[in-house]
């Protein structure tokens, strides 16, 4: 009967349709090398089926203003307390000088919660960037940033919405979602947004017409049954709100010294992103994370699943604190490169997703 049931859901996932809850946990069953195979083929005639061979990238620039943060999640070695060596804090004049510098099309902004970068210098940073960079698009603060904002301001999340719309943000980033589990909450983020909050805000989001992404970590101590869980969770929540424009799978990445010695396997990372483009019918896109995945794990998810490999992120500094070995930015020639190799397409993309057309 398993295999019936595993049967059937490939062959709907390969066509798109929608998986029952069913065929979903079975997808994750003894996974035999067999299966693996078949797993990645019903993927990649997904997104063949979507995308043919096209597959996109972003000029984009990671901006972190500050990696002091105070929520004590046990997971994290890209936050510091103020006096720790690695500490940082950014000035609005080194933030404007890196984007006039490199002219990207998108920014991606995340931050610790601290009060050195408070709510409103953080909605001036953006009203800044806005009036600076006109054609720029500005992905902005995680759903737990949204919550602290709110809650050192004295505002409602509501609110805080509004304010950075009108100032200028066009998106949300998906952190902070970690994995939607109680029993992993507990251990490792409770001081932050709980997940329950995190799709919350995102809908919230969703109800202004900002587009926001969806993530999840995995690999630190998570079941596949709460993995699983996690999908069908966003998929509900895109079913009512309809805004989440990508998915991206993150494999932890352990660190020194950290609770876990090795992360996930380039293995399972592929089919965690195989049974997500399966399952997640309703969620455009796809997005293999290359910082995080490592640049050759990262090229081939475009066979996994995969349409995305997100962009060249200078000066990204989130998974790089975590210890991954991954480049800190890509030239846009190595992401064509990169692309051709895995042999697909690429096609440069705005922050919307849509082909972009621009100058080398």
């Amino acid at each position: 009967m398993g295999n019936q049931v595993f049967d059937g859901a490939l062959e709907k996932g390969a066509r798109c349709q929608r998986l029952s809850r069913e065929e979903a946990y079975c997808l994750a069953e003894a996974v035999t090398p067999d299966r693996l195979h078949r797993l990645g083929a019903a993927a990649l005639a997904n997104r063949q089926r979507r995308y043919g061979r096209q597959a996109t990238y972003v000029f984009n620039l990671q901006i972190n203003p500050s990696n002091i943060c105070g929520s004590g999640c046990t997971f994290c070695n890209y936050a510091a307390s103020k006096n720790a060596p690695h500490a940082y804090v950014l000035e609005e004049s080194e933030i404007f000088e890196q984007v006039e510098r490199l002219n990207p099309t998108e920014v991606h902004i995340v931050g610790g919660l601290n009060q050195i970068w408070p709510y409103h210098r953080n909605l001036e940073l953006v009203r800044s960037l806005r009036s600076r960079f006109a054609d720029l698009h500005i992905k902005a603060y995680t759903a737990v940033e949204i919550d602290y904002f709110a809650q050192t301001a004295g505002l409602s999340a509501m609110t805080v919405l509004d304010q950075l719309q009108e100032a200028g943000m066009d998106a949300m980033p998906g952190g902070g979602a970690e994995i939607f589990s109680d029993r992993l909450y507990r251990r490792h983020w409770k001081n932050k947004t709980s997940p329950g909050d995190w799709v919350r805000i995102h809908q919230l989001a969703h109800s202004k017409g900002i587009g926001t992404n969806a993530t999840m970590l995995f690999g630190f101590g998570d079941t596949w049954d709460e993995r699983i869980e996690h999908l069908l969770i966003l998929r509900r929540a895109q079913d009512q709100s309809g805004g989440f424009s990508c998915f991206i799978p993150l494999p932890f990445q352990p660190g020194a010294g950290n609770f876990i010695e090795k992360g996930p396997t380039p293995l399972e990372t592929l089919t965690v992103m195989a049974i997500s483009r399966l399952l997640l019918d309703n969620i455009l896109h796809l997005k293999s994370y290359w910082p995080m995945t490592g640049l050759e794990t990262g090229a081939a998810g475009l066979s996994w699943g995969a349409d995305d490999m997100d962009g060249t992120i200078s000066q990204e500094k989130i998974a790089h604190l975590a210890g991954a070995a991954t480049p800190v930015g890509l030239a846009r020639e190595k992401m064509v490169e990169t692309i051709h190799t895995a042999g697909f397409t690429p096609v440069e993309r705005d922050g919307r997703f849509s082909p972009r057309s621009r100058p080398a």
